[in-house]
């Protein structure tokens, strides 16, 4: 497989996987986390005796979002994401290694995003928002992608091997378009403070782990990624073209 066909089928992978994407996307970050807190003292008369039993109750505490993204458009559109295969490099795989390609890329997309952003301090709500707008997110990933042939079958079948070493998601624009104040009064300004918790909740909570998200995702489409010998071999003489 030469350099060309490698980037090819980077840029078909990517493709597939684009067109997969469900439309929307709902998540929550520390949504009705609560602490347990002392909540007096129970006394109870026992013949002659008082017996005392501590009581305890949950309440709601901290910074608590959920939150939905979702592409711009009707469901049924294409996905907007601009894929860029940045480089593909070979590399010699081991004895007991397929010879491989490094790859890096960059997905680029806009999403339209809803949060509702609670603060509670000991079961006390201090505010209660709702935040609407708009984003330009980037994910940037490096992987490793081999192909080998499967002799377990006649005629054998080729399996493309895609790995994925690294990503991670990035904030490139963000605007806000609209900011529902529910109740109380917060001092900071509410388009740093939406900036700031998209960057925190959205983007952290989502990079946590994300390559072995993605290689999971990926391994449930391994049946996906076995071609036949003539297809392949189509395939690759199209790219060459």
């Amino acid at each position: 497989m030469s350099s060309d066909q490698a980037r090819a089928t980077v840029q078909s992978l990517v493709d597939l996987a684009v067109a997969q994407l469900p439309h929307a996307y709902d998540g929550e970050k520390n949504w009705k986390r609560t602490k347990k807190i002392w909540a007096g003292v129970r006394i109870r008369r026992d013949g002659v005796q008082l017996k005392t039993h501590r009581r305890w109750r949950d309440v709601r505490q901290g910074l608590q979002t959920r939150y939905h993204i979702q592409f711009p458009g009707e469901p049924s559109a294409p996905r907007p994401v601009n894929a860029t295969v940045r480089s593909v490099t070979p590399t010699d795989g081991g004895p007991e290694e397929h010879a491989a390609w490094m790859i890096e890329c960059d997905l680029a997309t806009p999403l339209d995003f809803s949060a509702r952003i609670e603060r509670w301090n000991l079961g006390v709500q201090w505010y209660s928002v709702e935040v609407r707008g708009h984003a330009k997110i980037r994910l940037t990933l490096s992987g490793r992608l081999s192909s080998y042939p499967d002799y377990s079958v006649l005629p054998p079948a080729i399996v493309i091997d895609p790995n994925v070493t690294s990503a991670s998601l990035h904030l490139d624009e963000l605007h806000v378009d609209r900011i529902s104040k529910v109740g109380g009064e917060v001092a900071e300004t509410w388009g740093e403070m939406a900036e700031k918790i998209v960057n925190e909740v959205l983007i952290d909570d989502i990079n946590e782990k994300l390559h072995t998200k993605l290689n999971k995702a990926i391994d449930k489409k391994r049946d996906d990624l076995r071609f036949s010998a003539g297809d392949w071999m189509s395939a690759l003489t199209a790219m060459g073209d």
